[in-house]
């Protein structure tokens, strides 16, 4: 019973100390924390300084709002501290890296100036206290890498907004040069846009174009293209052809509706006015009221001038257009109302003729 009883010890003990070891083993994966509440960036072009927190939000939101272009130097000040009761193993290390241009890290007293630095190496350095990292470099020009409908095999280059991004990485090293193993990427990783602003002026003019289009002859295919071609990494022509399309929408708009009804009813008077001088003057209508049919004529040479006056209006408002295809319907529509404004003298002639008879 004894024996059963210290046999029962061991196995227990070496299961508590498995176990032991294995939550090590996964907790040793976080050993760093990056306080992104107090760690920050700063303008050195502006002098702005935004949180962590505040930065990503924004980039989150409408990235417009972030003043940060191709060229400004900007410098990265973070903040990393060790979890504690945690063992660190000996050969883990913090991998450093960036894609900003003319990088310079700072990690205590050492000074780096490449893309990738390994620092925090081996046990000394585990047991003090993490320094602040420090990084400062400029945005890169917004130049990435696109697809091109059908020739997607090939590498193309575009202009558009560019992943710019800093990372740290917790993971093992050998030679204390490379990487064997990432153990854990330290959130949030810095990520945004790098853009500028004729970048931004040409979204903007790009969608105020196809707006006024769109308002023209609605929706179409082209309009989608466009749009894709910005996002493509082709600003330029995007922005040139939005601008084609718009002078081309006005070519394509059609008339106001209400124009195609004044002049569909316009016709119909001045057809209907026609046929009943044709009828009167030729002997029908016997022992009809002349002098109401004359009366009426007059009455629907009155509803053609107003409907002139409707015209004039609509050329009016045409004229003041700085749009040429308007205008030249503005002088159009003003040369249609001077000859309706001479049908309806005719037709109030008609019907003097007709109250004479």
């Amino acid at each position: 019973m004894k024996r059963l009883f210290y046999v029962s010890l061991v196995v227990l003990t070496l299961a508590l100390l498995f176990l032991s070891v294995g939550i090590g083993i996964a907790s040793a994966q976080d050993v760093l924390r990056l306080d992104e509440d107090k760690s920050y960036v700063l303008n050195l072009e502006t002098g702005s300084k935004m949180s962590y927190t505040k930065f990503l939000e924004q980039f989150e939101g409408d990235r417009r709002k972030i003043n940060i272009f191709e060229g400004d130097r900007l410098e990265f000040n973070i903040y990393v501290s060790k979890i504690e009761k945690i063992h660190i193993p000996d050969d883990y290390v913090l991998k450093l890296e960036t894609n900003l241009e003319n990088p310079e890290w700072k990690f205590g007293d050492d000074i780096y100036h490449s893309a990738e630095v390994i620092v925090w190496k081996g046990k000394e350095e585990h047991e003090r206290m993490v320094p602040k990292v420090i990084l400062s470099g400029e945005v890169p020009k917004p130049i990435r890498k696109v697809k091109e409908p059908r020739f997607e095999a090939y590498d193309i280059y575009g202009i558009g907004e560019a992943e710019v991004y800093v990372r740290l990485i917790v993971g093992e090293t050998k030679d204390g040069a490379t990487l064997e193993t990432i153990r854990k990427k330290l959130e949030p990783t810095m990520e945004f846009f790098s853009t500028s602003e004729e970048i931004q002026d040409a979204e903007s003019e790009i969608d105020k174009n196809l707006e006024e289009a769109r308002g023209k002859i609605g929706g179409t295919d082209l309009e989608e293209a466009i749009r894709e071609l910005y996002e493509r990494g082709h600003p330029g022509w995007a922005s040139e052809l939005s601008e084609h399309y718009k002078k081309l929408s006005v070519v394509a708009e059609p008339p106001p509706v209400i124009l195609y009804a004044l002049l569909s009813v316009i016709v119909g008077l001045i057809l209907g006015s026609g046929f009943v001088y044709v009828y009167v003057s030729r002997g029908g209508g016997k022992g009809v009221d002349v002098s109401k049919i004359s009366a009426e004529l007059n009455d629907t040479s009155g509803k053609i001038e107003e409907k002139s006056s409707s015209i004039n209006a609509i050329s009016t408002r045409f004229a003041r257009s700085e749009d040429d295809e308007k205008r030249s319907v503005a002088r159009d529509l003003i040369r249609i109302r001077a000859s309706l404004n001479e049908i309806s003298s005719e037709i109030r002639t008609i019907a003097d003729r007709i109250k004479e008879r």
